[in-house]
């Protein structure tokens, strides 16, 4: 299981590090290199719920190793695409398959330990996994496209998956306990079908409405996406009234620890994305670091996440995560300071601080997601991580689109024009950061209210 979590962590951040080189030698258009990204992740986030819904119905070991297995072809087709297009579509396939074995990962968990303490402990070593895949995303991109293993270039970035892939599924057949939803559930077509049309209609305005300066078919995606939620809903609680087996269960959404769970995870995630976009910028065109000095910069976040993770597993506290949020909170706080006055010894500082604040987000992420998922009844789990993951999705996305919006705004230009003073780098930084920090204090306040 955790295997596939780092797996999953390394293709999302290798991927982007390979990014330019996959543009040069494709070749492809900067747009083209954008859809790669976008592409998984509007799959994924489309068919997370769904993919949750079919483990709790066929199973969820079979469900996984069945998402694995997949997440292994695509990975050996994007490897060996010969055409943007080819290796967009791939991407696409890709995601899809990940939004029916990354639901299963969580509820697994929590189907197989039963004890809070034991449980905790496996939440805490799936945070770990999720940090050590950060690291190994960051450097392993760099590293497998500048040794060019056996010629393959950037290609490597997606044909490493395939004997992790492989290994996983053998494994997994025997290591793995079956479990399902002990009520019988149904599979919402319907509803299905208007998640995979809502979903990418809204993330297309949070991904690209800054970069396309927002024009009219961008608001136009908007609108369309927000009449299908409406549509959605309605039809979930039409189906819900006739008895049927909705994709969301109503009794789910109706916790209201549940609903504030998923405020809390949207809230973090959206502070994470935006941090490492504001974070690369300052250390590349504040700093004037090359790209490999930079990407190594996020080491430290990794270690640190890790080390928050494995530390949850011991403590198993419900008041963890309001820890983890202020300590993050006093770290950008640190950091805006250190950006605003342009200490001597910047570089090294902010390398100390950004892996403080990888320790606060691994005493965040583990006790929070164990204390939502607490809250589900087990026959829901796949369903209740489904909704979860896709909140997460919507929180990265909003976060590198608001918080770059205004980190743009401070700046007065476009991030990485020369014309721009120096100095405004450090003041657009240290004023978004001053923003992050406000938003980590309002996730210990609302950590401490779901505790």
């Amino acid at each position: 299981m955790l295997a596939a979590t780092f797996m999953g962590q390394v293709d999302g951040f290798i991927v982007n590090v390979a990014s330019p080189t996959i543009q040069r030698e494709l070749p492809a258009g900067f747009d083209q290199i954008q859809l790669v990204g976008a592409a998984y992740v509007f799959a994924c986030a489309a068919g997370l719920v769904t993919g949750g819904r079919l483990g709790d119905r066929f199973g969820r070991r079979r469900v996984f190793l069945a998402g694995v297995g997949a997440f292994t072809v695509a990975s050996l087709c994007c490897g060996l695409a010969t055409s943007a297009e080819v290796l967009i579509l791939c991407r696409f396939l890709q995601g899809a398959c990940a939004a029916a074995l990354i639901p299963q990962e969580l509820a697994i968990i929590q189907a197989t330990f039963h004890d809070a303490r034991e449980r905790g402990r496996a939440f805490g070593a799936y945070g770990v996994a999720l940090g050590l895949g950060v690291i190994a995303g960051i450097a392993g991109g760099g590293v497998l496209v500048g040794l060019d293993v056996g010629g393959m270039g950037w290609r490597s970035v997606f044909l490493i998956n395939v004997p992790i892939g492989v290994a996983i599924v053998v494994v997994g057949r025997w290591a793995i306990r079956e479990s399902r939803s002990d009520a019988a559930v149904g599979f919402d077509i319907a509803g299905a079908a208007l998640t995979a049309l809502a979903i990418p209609a809204l993330l297309v305005p949070l991904m690209f409405g800054p970069r396309a300066g927002w024009h009219g078919w961008v608001w136009l995606s908007a609108l369309a996406g927000l009449l299908l939620v409406a549509a959605l809903a309605r039809q979930q609680r039409r189906l819900a009234d006739r008895g049927g087996d909705g994709l969301y269960p109503p009794h789910v959404l109706a916790n209201r620890r549940f609903r504030l769970g998923m405020v809390v995870l949207a809230v973090f995630f959206a502070g994470n994305a935006g941090l490492y976009l504001v974070f690369t910028y300052h250390l590349q065109t504040g700093l004037g670091l090359d790209s490999l000095t930079a990407g190594l910069m996020f080491t430290p976040l990794g270690v640190g996440f890790a080390a928050g993770s494995a530390i949850t597993g011991r403590l198993n506290g419900a008041r963890v995560p309001v820890i983890g949020a202020a300590l993050i909170a006093c770290c950008l706080l640190a950091m805006a300071a250190v950006a605003f006055t342009g200490a001597a010894a910047e570089q090294t500082l902010l390398a100390v601080l950004i892996g403080a604040v990888g320790v606060g987000q691994g005493l965040v992420v583990s006790p929070l997601v164990a204390v939502v998922l607490n809250r589900v009844e087990p026959d829901h789990a796949g369903a209740a991580t489904g909704i979860a993951a896709t909140v997460v999705q919507f929180g990265l996305a909003a976060g590198f689109s608001l918080v770059g919006i205004a980190y743009r705004v401070v700046l007065g230009g476009i991030p990485g024009d020369p014309a721009i003073d120096p100095a405004r780098h450090h003041v657009a930084f240290a004023a978004v950061a001053l923003a992050l920090t406000a938003g980590a204090a309002l996730t210990g306040v609302l950590c401490r209210r779901l505790a």
